[in-house]
């Protein structure tokens, strides 16, 4: 099992254009065979910064999210929402 945790944070002003390629990505990752989980989660110190926490059942299905469809599509087109680099960790299960 594997945990992400990936961090970013959205220009001002973001949130009504990139709300509706947030739900898609989440909605079709959602049914990829391995995700476990996939939600986004919005700083609430901060609604500009946000954070997705995902759990994939191996490596294999993390590697076959980053190459569906859904994610080559939406993802580049959320960089240009985003400020600086996105922030990745990957932890394994004990």
């Amino acid at each position: 099992m594997l945990k992400v945790i990936a961090k970013s944070e959205l220009k001002p002003g973001s949130w009504d254009t990139v709300t509706p390629m947030y739900r898609e990505l989440i909605e079709k990752t959602r049914q990829e065979d391995g995700c476990i989980e996939y939600g986004l989660y919005i700083d609430l110190a901060d609604e500009n910064k946000c954070t997705f926490i995902e759990e994939w059942a191996s490596e294999e299905a993390l590697a076959a999210h980053v190459k569906s469809e859904h994610f080559t599509r939406i993802f580049p087109q959320l960089r240009e929402y985003t400020v600086g680099q996105m922030e990745v960790s990957r932890y394994r299960a004990l």
